[in-house]
């Protein structure tokens, strides 16, 4: 990845749990669903808007004068633009004002989502879902025979190299050696040379894209700040690489991942994506050769512009593979997006645990929900795959006690006092008032290692009464190919209350630093000034150790499952349409009780049977005495809970709550 400017390198982000929308519809769009909960869930001054064919850049410019709205970016596959609103109007009123111009074709507020987790590989025994023999994993054993059938499906394919399957998540740590060699590589692009070389309008795009940060490392650096690796672990259920002799093996052996970045980690509130970044990585997958697209999230919030773009996919014979979602809930009565599109070439994805039972978390609907494939118990974690090397603390104090700062500066020297709101020891820029024409710092005393580190983020709890605009508090980091130091983020006015800030990069090029906060002020309207603690340094070392691996459940571990099965289906029988992969996959499952009346198949995937079935070959008549399998050796791992095991029912990042 190409070296860019320190302060490009880290974004702030404001930390806030979002809800979910229940807004009426716009006269010129389908229904938004009427079944949605809360009508914020959108970004609070943006729009996306569509304009019709004809309309010219005078049509365009008059909406946007009415709307007091600049356009940030246009998306042209859409013929959309991609508007930020001034304060004093919201999206919704909005939308009202430019629909009456026959040149506005619709427009929709930028809606949230969220993410809704017999080769020689060492780790074999654990993927229960695989191979099913009622072996204990993680904390909890299932019934012989409740899998998908995955060995004897790999008798006839195991994948190939030419599927692409697009993985729409946190990104996807392409250097794990359990997926390196089954990573998409765009050939059109010279690597880190700062040019576009193949014009598809993403510069040195050589493995997938981020469209939160709009660069080229979708690497997934998300590993224990909440989002846990979520797309890592999606990637290596379809295709960790099969018959390597090391960890986990994927339902596909061979394929090629194509990871697309959309969600921005946090670690106090759920992940989230709008519906502009989910729009941009579905229309990167069309045009970039995805044959599937794995969407292991959802929302409430029906988007024309989504249900375009996934029609769009289908236009071009891409099968979509869905999270149905982690509520409990009936997908008839209550949607979930995209799982809940009425598209031929969606398909919407239910869990089952262990025993073959639907899992107490899983969304289901007689006539909304497709399949089901397993996604792990809802009380313990229990499907294994791939995820991104842990999470390092690089720099942490507290201030109780001292040595790791220098201070400097004009007037009072930073200290550290008792502070009755923080209860707790902090550190404060002075005893009262700063001063007028006041600078100040307290600087780390030592350098902070980040060689090789992605995912740098940075958390203090501050409080804070400065003049607004005028004096503010910098946090800065040391540039020393410029002789100085570089801003990363400015604080200024009052705060309410003690606020915990976030700031973060994920960029993979860092030099060692030092880190630095100072309090710059003008010459008159001074005020209390800051209190700073806890401050936390923390960081992802791109090495990998061999141990990267954990526990995940949820209907966003299902649905790679079936992406896998589908892309098995695929190789086994390139010449297939869309449709035909998601016939056979609907109609090999294998029926289940507790499926009938629930879900439209009424059962679990079967690799076997679907590619059998995609190769024209019957079914093998089960041998009764063999149905249920024995169990082949002792158990993988004694019961006790494994470090990156869960207990809340798993990944769907959906806009309710991470599970």
């Amino acid at each position: 990845m190409k070296n860019l400017p320190i302060r490009q390198l880290f974004n702030i982000i404001t930390v806030a749990v979002f809800l979910v929308t229940a807004a009426d519809a716009f006269a010129a769009a389908p229904a938004i669903n009427e079944k949605s909960r809360d009508p914020e869930n959108f970004v609070s001054h943006e729009l996306l808007v569509k304009f019709h064919a004809w309309a010219d850049e005078n049509d365009r410019q008059q909406a946007r004068q009415m709307a007091g709205a600049e356009m940030i970016k246009a998306v042209k596959a859409m013929r959309l633009e991609y508007w930020r609103l001034g304060k004093n109007m919201d999206p919704l009123s909005a939308i009202e004002i430019i629909l009456q111009l026959p040149a506005v074709e619709y427009a929709e507020p930028n809606y949230f989502y969220s993410p809704q987790t017999v080769p020689d590989d060492q780790d074999f025994n654990r993927l229960w879902y695989l191979e099913n023999t009622g072996q204990r994993v993680n904390g909890s054993r299932g019934i012989p025979g409740a899998d998908i059938s995955a060995i004897a499906a790999w008798d006839v394919e195991t994948g190939r190299r030419d599927i692409v399957i697009a993985v729409i998540d946190s990104g996807v740590a392409f250097d794990h050696p359990d997926l390196m060699n089954n990573i998409w590589t765009n050939t059109g692009e010279i690597p880190d040379n700062g040019i576009d070389d193949d014009g598809n309008e993403f510069t040195d795009d050589v493995h997938g894209w981020d469209f939160v940060n709009n660069d080229n490392n979708p690497s997934d650096y998300s590993k224990d700040l909440y989002g846990d690796g979520h797309g890592t672990h999606v990637a290596g259920i379809i295709a960790a690489e099969g018959n390597n002799g090391i960890g986990a093996t994927g339902i596909m052996w061979q394929a090629q991942i194509m990871p697309l970045q959309i969600f921005d980690l946090f670690e106090d509130s759920p992940f989230n994506a709008t519906t502009l970044v989910v729009l941009e990585a579905v229309l990167y997958a069309v045009e970039n050769g995805a044959k599937i697209i794995n969407c292991s999230f959802g929302g409430p919030s029906f988007s024309r512009f989504l249900f375009e773009a996934y029609q769009l996919a289908g236009e071009n014979d891409i099968l979509v593979v869905a999270a149905a979602g982690n509520d409990a809930h009936d997908n008839d009565r209550f949607f979930t997006y995209p799982a809940s599109y009425d598209l031929e070439n969606i398909i919407s994805v239910a869990a089952t645990e262990q025993n073959d039972a639907l899992a107490s978390y899983s969304n289901y609907g007689a006539t909304s929900v497709d399949v089901a494939a397993p996604g792990g118990s809802g009380s313990r974690s229990n499907i294994y795959s791939t995820t991104p090397p842990p999470r390092e603390i690089m720099f942490a104090d507290d201030f109780e006690t001292s040595g790791q700062w220098v201070t400097g500066g004009e007037y009072e020297s930073w200290a550290t006092v008792y502070s009755q709101a923080f209860n707790s020891t902090v550190v404060v820029d002075s005893v009262n008032n700063y001063h007028e024409n006041e600078f100040s710092y307290i600087r780390t005393a030592d350098l902070i290692s980040a060689q090789n580190f992605r995912g740098l983020n940075l958390q203090f709890s501050i409080l804070y009464a400065l003049e607004t605009g005028f004096d503010n508090v910098n946090v800065e980091i040391s540039d020393f190919s410029k002789g100085g130091y570089e801003t990363i983020n400015t604080i200024t006015g009052f705060s309410a209350g003690i606020e915990r800030q976030v700031i973060w990069s994920n960029d993979a090029d860092f030099d060692d630093f030092y880190l630095r906060f100072s309090l710059r002020s003008d010459e008159d309207t001074n005020y209390d000034g800051v209190y700073l603690d806890d401050i936390s340094l923390s960081g992802i070392r791109w090495v990998f150790s061999g141990n990267e691996y954990g526990y995940k459940s949820g209907t966003s571990m299902a649905t790679p499952v079936v992406a896998g099965v589908a892309g098995l289906v695929w190789s086994a029988s390139p010449g297939l349409s869309y449709a035909d992969v998601r016939q056979i996959i609907m109609a090999s499952v294998d029926p289940l009780p507790d499926l009938a009346g629930k879900l439209i198949s009424g059962g679990r995937v079967n690799a076997e049977a679907a590619v059998l079935a995609a190769v024209g070959l019957p079914l093998p008549v089960p041998d009764t005495e063999a149905d249920v399998k024995p169990d082949t050796g002792p158990d993988t791992e004694p019961d006790t809970s494994d470090s990156d095991s869960g207990s809340d029912g798993g990944c769907f990042i959906s806009s309710f709550r991470f599970r």
